[in-house]
């Protein structure tokens, strides 16, 4: 019993007794556990997503800004591309379609000449025939027919038909019909007919051999067509008709890269070529960009030389996020109409190609700077994503490495939208390889454009359920 006592009163005295060395020594460091513990705690977490902000030190900030200028230097030669070509484009357009070489704004000489021209008055269920002949080799000729004009009220009539180059309204509700058959020699195959509304070109190339027989021993072929109102009201029609006077005819349709037909009914569809407003607005927001994204370089290096030498907390993320929503998604639109605004198989560069057979040619839209400067427009688009990290935690699970890889694969294909969605649309004229680059966008083109719709919807849900 006594033996007993005597051990308890040693566990006692063991216990009130004061620190020893050894023990004092390791309270800090459980204490600075705790600590590390409660920063991690008190990280802002941003809207839920487990991210934060992610703040950078000045060689960053400077790599950065290296970045840019390299970027600004070859969206500028991408600038360069496209002003020079639409200024060769313009000149050729300003020479070869002269008012001394044009009727009624329709082009006439070295390429095609106009056949037949009519101008003529129908209400509904009306109709009007005509007759031309076309002395193309192949057989090549265009149709056009174009509402000008149109009234409301019976008692009135339609107004006089202007230059179709300077035409702005395309009434675009009238509809009519139209049937075109080849009279002599006699068409063996079924009549063509088309319904539209609206203005509206339409190309014809006739390969048959009874065709290059009659051009053989008449050199000439003859063609009726029938066009006929089913517009409620009185309307007036403009139909004419372009034979084709090209001597380079065969390189055209030899070309694996330009449709003829294609590209000359865009080149009508366009008020003759003078309504290529995408590649001209393309030119112009390039030129902005650049501005832009000068600025901002302007802007972040003047930071950088602040008496501190550092950066303001936020205002480098603001930068960012401006240029992002200010040039980097309209950067990569305009890059996007302008490969299919001028390579494309009936782009403006298919339409010098009726003008000149040098434009015929194969050309690369990515060629080595155009590459670079995509490149660049598309990591620039993306460094957003460097502004946030992971919130600090102790233990990660696999919800939290789950929603952090959604929301890094979301933001990279919604800040590329639009660069993948033109790839996606982009024809086999375009593309190198055209199956394997149309399967390697759809990707992300795909969760970019489901990202961008529950990024949308899912406010309004928000608002739904707290509504209910």
């Amino acid at each position: 019993m006594r033996d007993t006592w005597k051990e308890l009163s040693r566990r006692e005295e063991s216990e009130t007794a004061p620190l020893t060395k050894s023990s004092s020594s390791k309270a800090p460091s459980t204490s600075a556990t705790a600590l590390d513990q409660k920063k991690g705690d008190e990280e802002s977490d941003l809207l839920d997503t487990g991210f934060t902000w992610q703040f950078f030190g000045a060689a960053a900030i400077k790599a950065w800004l290296w970045f840019q200028i390299v970027g600004l230097f070859f969206q500028f030669l991408l600038w360069r591309e496209v002003t020079g070509y639409l200024a060769l484009y313009e000149e050729t357009l300003a020479r070869e379609c002269q008012p001394a070489r044009s009727q009624h704004g329709v082009c006439m000489g070295p390429m095609w000449n106009v056949s037949t021209w009519q101008d003529f008055v129908l209400t509904n269920a009306d109709s009007r025939s005509f007759d031309f002949v076309t002395k193309s080799n192949p057989p090549t000729f265009l149709v056009v027919v174009d509402p000008v004009s149109k009234t409301l009220k019976d008692s009135q009539e339609p107004g006089a038909a202007p230059d179709l180059s300077q035409q702005i309204d395309d009434n675009g509700d009238v509809a009519w019909s139209i049937e075109v058959t080849r009279s002599n020699p006699p068409q063996m195959g079924s009549t063509f007919r088309r319904f539209h509304k609206g203005q509206e070109a339409m190309t014809f190339e006739d390969l048959s051999v009874e065709a290059q027989e009659a051009l053989k021993s008449r050199g000439r072929i003859e063609w009726r067509a029938t066009l006929s109102s089913r517009f409620r009201k009185k309307a007036r029609y403009v139909a004419f008709v372009e034979d084709s006077a090209a001597t380079h005819l065969a390189d055209i349709h030899g070309s694996q890269l330009c449709a003829f037909g294609r590209s000359w009914k865009s080149f009508n569809e366009q008020h003759q070529g003078h309504n290529h407003k995408a590649l001209a607005w393309c030119q112009y927001l390039l030129g902005i960009f650049l501005f832009v994204g000068a600025g901002a370089v302007y802007i972040v290096h003047t930071e950088c030389q602040n008496e501190s030498g550092r950066f303001g907390k936020f205002r480098f993320h603001l930068v960012v996020m401006a240029k992002f929503i200010f040039q980097d998604v309209g950067q990569q639109i305009c890059i996007v109409l302008y490969i299919f605004g001028w390579y494309e198989s009936n782009g403006l560069r298919c339409q010098l190609c009726l003008f000149h057979p040098q434009h015929c040619s194969e050309e690369d839209p990515f060629h080595t700077a155009n590459a670079v400067a995509i490149l660049c427009t598309l990591l620039s688009a993306v460094s957003n994503q460097l502004l946030v990290r992971p919130v600090f935690k102790k233990v990660y699970t696999e919800d939290d490495i789950c929603i952090q890889h959604v929301v890094r694969i979301g933001g990279v294909c919604v800040a590329t939208l639009p660069f993948s969605t033109g790839i996606c649309w982009a024809s086999s004229s375009l593309l190198p390889l055209p199956m394997l680059l149309h399967a390697f966008f759809a990707i992300p083109c795909g969760i970019g454009w489901l990202t961008l719709i529950s990024l949308v919807c899912f406010p309004v849900l928000v608002c739904c359920d707290d509504d209910c």
